[in-house]
């Protein structure tokens, strides 16, 4: 299991680990992107990228709100990739993720209750090239 801890989005901390098998709930997102086109000779960069956020509907100040990025490789190679994470509540992550063949990165986020709205996550996959591989959205709402 990889496991590394980063320091980030406002002093919070984001653990990404290998994720061994995931049954996620709530509001989930899947984006799948990267099909090798006719011709091409080199890998070509794919990855699937999902985010929930959870509980969706948070009435409890002094809680938190656990925002859950997946991130797996559908490549048949090693690749880089870079993933650009916007938070309409405030914040962004911009990280690059080495993935092997099928491996599976998961990002958590833990963020404190803000009353009160709607907000919303969104994460792009990008090649190491610049081009858009996936790109997932969840919403929640502090009350």
């Amino acid at each position: 299991m990889r496991r590394n801890i980063l320091t980030g989005l406002a002093g919070r901390t984001m653990i990404i680990a290998v994720v061994v098998a995931a049954a996620l709930s709530g509001a989930v997102a899947v984006a799948i992107a990267g099909a090798p086109t006719s011709g091409s000779r080199a890998a070509a960069p794919c990855v699937k990228v999902s985010v929930t956020a959870k509980p969706t509907l948070n009435t409890q100040a002094g809680s938190t709100e656990t925002v859950r990025s997946t991130i797996t490789s559908c490549a048949s190679t090693f690749e880089t990739v870079r993933l650009r994470q916007q938070l309409s509540i405030r914040g962004a992550f911009n990280g690059t993720i080495e993935l092997y063949r099928h491996e599976t990165v998961e990002i958590t986020q833990n963020i404190p209750y803000m009353c009160c709205g709607s907000f919303h996550v969104i994460d792009r996959a990008y090649s190491a090239s610049g081009r858009l591989l996936a790109t997932a959205r969840a919403s929640w709402t502090f009350a």
